[in-house]
Parts: structure tokens; C-alpha cells; sequence
């Protein structure tokens, strides 16, 4: 989950601790040589000292206290409904807990899915079998059957890649579906197999019924041998959808297949009680949300210690503070986002259309400094600038495949080769290129945004130490996408490729359709595939090929090989300078609850607290690990 300052009080915040980080930032880039900074290091919220060191507890359950006090974001009635697919409805943060997982699903250490609703499921063939355990039922006691998964399956075509991947979808038995796929591809069942059951057939039935006639009878097979719908098939589709999109229930009304129903809402909470027909036992059955209205009411809460747990976003600072005023009862857990904050180089406007400069570049930005400062959590991302998140990489990549990679740590004697390499000279403090003329680095970024406000400053006063001339430029929100997608500045803060959903290199390197415009990438024509240059070698790199060779891939094997081609064309051309890794902090306030074992501090690999936020609530919740003790 990924939070952001944008209130006056958090901005001052994080102004005032940028002052300091600029300070230090400066005296490590007037140094001589390179590869260690000189700045001091910054002490973080996750680097506290705290007494208890483990998120289980030992002691005797306390059956007595059942309720759970959280963050949860909601929409309040009357904009607030109960359709999870339409603005206002359950998101992304009540989903995990009011709807089921077919399985629950992690990449961390290994990827894993936990049956939940399913009992068993076999992948053998390019063949898919499912089958759900007995006795599921809704919270109003009606049964979760077979017809039950193929009414959330057809309402669901388009995310569970299903529209275009699947050949046939057929029912065996009361329990039991069966999907054959186009693919032999592990991606893709991935997005089924991690799927909530959030459309019972009594609300959503009559609509359901109407994809279930466009997947049958209004596909066609492409060129690739995957399935895109006739002309006819998407105009019923469009249709479809915006009538489905009209029916809007109360929340309180809504069936729901999790472990809890919505109760009351209000405009602050919002109140989650047991599902009565759930297939387990909970020993929390009560969960009551509070809702963020603002950074300054979030940050109170926290002060005074409203909640039990929450992942939610403080300043840099105030996260210190916390940390260090709760360090006898508090737990922190580093949870890895899957997503990082960089630079998206612009790679054809001068100066950075030249490989050299944005090597250059990558040489005088010290991220060791700018990561820890940026945002509660945040890490140093990963220096071989392979594109990916540093879980990800770690997981997919060898020691042995980034020796053969660069890495882009701080070395401003390395910067200072690559600038005289292409005529570059140095002025008196000022580099000027081979045309005499004094060229400047344009950092565009939201500043209402703390982390892209102290990365903006941080790379702009660095460079400007180093000599390069360099300035930010802080754009509101609502301007900033097209001011990003403009090719006016030469630096774009953003990510690259956050991979969230699936936890898989591919979500990844797919992103470049998007980030590719803030790099001010040249497209081909439509129908064409991606091929780029590769600067360092010279040839032509079929990047949509590997792309979709890394979709196809099955085992780990197959995604690594895959993955390290990609991994060393980013390298090489270096489009985008990570900074940061993005890692959320979930803080355990209540030092009586009791949660599945982790070790507290750094970035954790583990399956259960593995996801967002609510998703690691929701397998906090599955483990039946999650009580109170006395």
C-alpha cells in the first residue's frame, strides 16, 4: 500500500527533514573519489530498537477480546455502495476481508498459494481443475457451489485473464470447474487462482449470464492463438458492463463469501462482524475501520494509539517519533510493496539522449542517502537498475548474473570519465558539453508529494554539487501526467513497473508501455512490435518477445532466463535510475495481540505478510494465528 503526504503540516515536515538530508547530500558530492558517501547515515523508523522483536506473542489466549481496531479505506453512504467494480463500492482495502480468496497467494520466499475457498486444484496440460471444498456459504447462509464460482468467473472475465486466454470453461460437478487455456503459462492461472468470490448469482446472475454468451459465442481465435471478442461481442460487453455498473447496493446489504460482513458505516468507521456462516471459527470477530478524513486526524490516532495495527502513511519523522516514544510495546514489520520511486530518463532530448550522461547521472545521485529519508519504510532500491523491485530481482537473478551487470552506486570518478568521454569539460565548478554551452538537468516530480519532493531536491542540489546545472520543478497533481508525458524535462519522478498484483517480473517489464512515455520513448506503429537498440551492444533487443516469453515461462527457471535478459537491455541502456524500494511499515500498537511469527524490523520475505496491507490482514486472519493473549 502505498500512502503519500499531501497535507500542509506533512509537507513542512518533510521540507524541514529535507534541509538536513541536503546538507550531508552535499558535503558526500564535493568529496573526491567515489564509492562511499559521506553523509551520515539516516536513522529510520524500522532501525528502532524495540523490546519486543517477534510478531507472535507467547502467553495464554484471552478469549474475552475479540475486536480489532484498524486503518481501513471506505466511502461513506450516501457515494459509498456495496458494488466492488464501481467507484465508491468495497475496495482494495475491505475486499480481503468481506470477500474469500479462491487461494491465498504470495511469491515470498517461494510462490505459494494456500487453498481457501478451493480444497484442491490441479494445473496439468494447459488444463485447470478447481474444486471448492463442502459446506461454503454466503453470509445470509445461501450455498457456495460450482454455479457460484462460474457466475464470479463470467462476471470477471477481463482480470482473470479468462476473455482471452481461456478455450472453455465447463462445470464437472456441484464442487468442481474446469478451465482449458490457450497458454501453457503459470502467469496466467496466477490471476484465477488469486481471485475473490465477490459476485453472488442472486445480485450479479443476470449479467454474469450475458459474458458467459459473449465468451462462448462472440470470440475469436488471433493471429497469436489467443481469443479477442468480434465487434458484435464488445459492443454487448460495453453495454453490459455500464448497466451492471448502475446497480449500486447498500453496503450493509451485500452478500458477502469472507470472513466478515459489512455491519454499520459511518462517515469516520466502519464496523465488520463475523460472517455467521463462515467455514471457520474466528477469534476475532469484530473489526472496526477508521477511516483517514486527513494526515493530520491519521497522525493523531496513531499518537494517541486509537488502533491495534495499521499500515498507514506518517511523515519520515513522525513515524521516528512513534518508533521511538512506543519502542516498549510497538512492533514494526518492513513489508516489501513490490513497487519502487525512480527516475524515468528522458532518452531523446539532450543532454540524457546520451548514454554516457545518464550513466553519469547515476554515478552522483547517492540513493543511500535520499532512500531512507524519502518515505517511512523505504529502502535502497536496487543499484544494477535492472527495472524490478529488489524482491523480485533477489528472487529471479543470481550473484552470478549482476557481476555482469554494472552497478550505478555513488562514484563521481566514474561520473567525471563518462562526461569527459563524450567532450564534456569541467569550467572552474561547472560542467559544460562538447559545444561549450552549459547544459541543464530539468527534474520534473509532484511536490505535494514527500517523496518525490525530497528526491526532486536531493538530485537536483547533488548534481548541482557535482557541477552538472540542475533544477526541479514541482507540479500539481493534476498537471503532472501530462507535464510527465510532455518530453519538457529530462528526469521524471515515478515508478516503473509495480508488480502488486502478481509479485512476477513480467508485470514488471509490461509496464513500459506506460513508463516508456515518461521516458519519451519512440513507439512503433501500430501492429508493430517493441524493438529498441541496445546502446551497449548495438543490436536490436525484440523486447515485446521476451516480454511475452516471460508471460509464457512456467517454472522459476524459465522466468529467471527470461527475467536476465531484460534485466541486462535495462541495465545497459539504463531508461530508469531507481532510488527507492518501496517497503510499507506495519505497526503493532496493541502489545497484547498476538499475530503469525515474523521477526520485526527490515523487509520481511514471508507468505502471510506478503501483499497490501488489508491482504496481509486478510492471511493474518486465515491463519487463525491472530488473537489476543492475557
Amino acid at each position: 500500500m502505498r500512502k503519500r503526504v499531501k497535507s500542509i503540516t506533512g509537507i513542512m515536515l518533510a521540507v524541514a527533514m529535507m534541509g538536513t538530508l541536503l546538507t550531508g547530500c552535499g558535503n558526500a558530492a564535493s568529496g573526491e573519489g567515489g564509492g562511499e558517501s559521506g553523509a551520515t547515515e539516516v536513522e529510520t523508523a524500522l532501525s528502532v530498537e524495540t523490546k519486543l522483536t517477534n510478531t507472535k506473542l507467547e502467553g495464554e489466549k484471552d478469549d474475552s477480546k475479540k475486536t480489532v481496531t484498524t486503518l481501513l479505506e471506505f466511502t461513506p453512504e450516501p457515494a459509498g455502495h456495496g458494488h466492488p467494480y464501481v467507484e465508491g463500492g468495497p475496495n482494495w482495502s475491505l475486499q480481503p476481508l468481506i470477500y474469500e480468496t479462491l487461494c491465498d497467494y504470495s511469491s515470498q520466499p517461494e510462490t505459494t498459494f494456500k487453498p481457501q475457498l478451493l480444497e484442491s486444484y490441479t494445473w496439468e496440460d494447459q488444463v485447470l481443475t478447481m474444486k471448492l471444498k463442502e459446506g461454503l456459504k454466503y453470509s445470509d447462509g445461501s450455498e457456495i457451489n460450482a454455479d457460484e464460482l462460474l457466475n464470479n468467473m463470467y462476471m470477471d472475465l477481463s482480470n482473470q485473464q479468462l476473455l482471452i486466454y481461456a478455450a472453455s470453461i465447463e462445470k464437472l460437478d456441484d464442487l468442481t470447474v474446469q478451465v482449458t487455456y490457450t497458454k501453457n503459462s503459470s502467469l496466467i492461472v496466477t490471476y484465477l487462482l488469486k481471485s475473490l468470490l465477490m459476485f453472488p448469482s442472486s445480485e450479479y446472475g443476470q449479467w454474469a449470464a450475458v459474458y458467459q454468451d459473449i465468451f462462448e459465442n462472440m470470440r475469436e481465435l488471433n493471429d497469436e492463438g489467443d481469443y479477442e471478442m468480434t465487434e458484435e461481442g464488445q459492443k454487448l460487453f460495453d453495454e453490459t458492463t455500464l448497466d451492471c455498473n448502475n446497480y449500486l447496493p447498500k453496503m450493509t446489504e451485500i452478500k458477502t463469501s469472507g470472513a466478515y460482513r459489512i455491519e454499520t458505516v459511518t462517515s469516520d468507521e466502519i464496523t465488520l462482524k463475523a460472517n455467521p456462516n463462515y467455514r471457520n471459527e474466528l477469534d476475532i470477530d469484530t473489526i472496526v475501520g477508521i477511516r483517514q478524513s486527513s494526515a493530520e486526524a491519521f497522525q493523531i490516532a496513531v499518537q494517541n494509539e486509537e488502533m491495534d495495527l495499521e499500515a498507514g502513511g506518517l511523515s519520515t519523522d513522525l513515524a521516528l517519533t512513534v518508533a521511538k516514544q512506543n519502542k516498549d510495546t510497538i512492533r514494526q514489520v518492513g513489508i516489501p510493496a513490490f513497487s519502487q520511486w525512480g527516475f524515468c530518463m528522458n532518452v531523446n532530448k539532450a543532454p540524457t539522449d546520451k548514454l554516457e550522461v545518464r550513466q553519469a547521472i547515476a554515478y552522483v545521485i547517492d540513493t543511500e542517502q535520499i532512500a531512507p529519508a524519502s518515505e517511512p519504510g523505504m529502502i535502497v532500491a536496487d543499484q544494477y537498475a535492472t527495472a524490478m523491485p529488489l524482491s523480485l530481482r533477489d528472487k529471479y537473478l543470481s550473484e552470478e548474473d549482476l557481476a555482469s551487470m554494472t552497478k550505478y552506486d555513488l562514484n563521481l570518478e566514474k561520473a567525471t570519465q563518462l562526461l569527459e568521454s563524450v567532450g564534456w569539460t569541467k569550467q572552474g565548478s561547472q560542467w559544460v558539453d562538447e559545444t561549450g554551452a552549459v547544459p541543464e538537468i530539468i527534474i520534473g516530480g509532484i511536490g505535494s508529494y514527500q517523496v518525490e519532493l525530497i528526491m526532486g531536491e536531493a538530485a537536483a542540489n547533488m548534481l548541482q554539487e557535482f557541477g552538472i546545472k540542475a533544477s526541479f520543478v514541482s507540479k500539481e497533481v493534476s498537471a503532472y501526467s501530462d507535464y510527465s508525458q510532455s518530453g519538457q524535462a529530462h528526469m521524471i519522478i515515478d515508478g516503473f513497473g509495480s508488480a502488486q498484483s502478481t509479485q512476477h517480473p513480467y508485470e514488471v517489464y509490461a509496464g513500459i508501455w506506460w513508463y516508456g512515455k515518461r521516458m519519451n520513448l519512440t513507439f512503433p506503429e501500430s501492429g508493430e512490435k517493441l524493438v529498441w537498440k541496445d546502446d551497449v551492444t548495438g543490436e536490436d533487443f525484440h523486447y515485446e518477445d521476451v516480454v511475452n516469453e516471460l508471460k509464457l515461462a512456467n517454472t522459476d527457471e524459465e522466468i529467471s532466463a527470461a527475467a536476465l535478459k531484460l534485466a541486462k537491455f535495462h541495465n545497459d541502456n539504463l531508461w530508469y535510475i531507481p532510488v527507492t524500494d518501496q517497503c510499507f511499515i506495519y505497526r503493532i500498537h496493541n502489545d497484547k495481540l498476538s499475530l503469525p511469527a515474523v521477526e520485526t524490523g527490515d523487509a520481511v520475505s514471508d507468505f502471510v505478510w506478503s501483499g497490501t496491507s488489508s491482504v496481509v490482514l486478510g492471511k493474518l486472519i486465515h491463519s487463525g494465528e491472530m488473537y489476543y493473549i492475557k
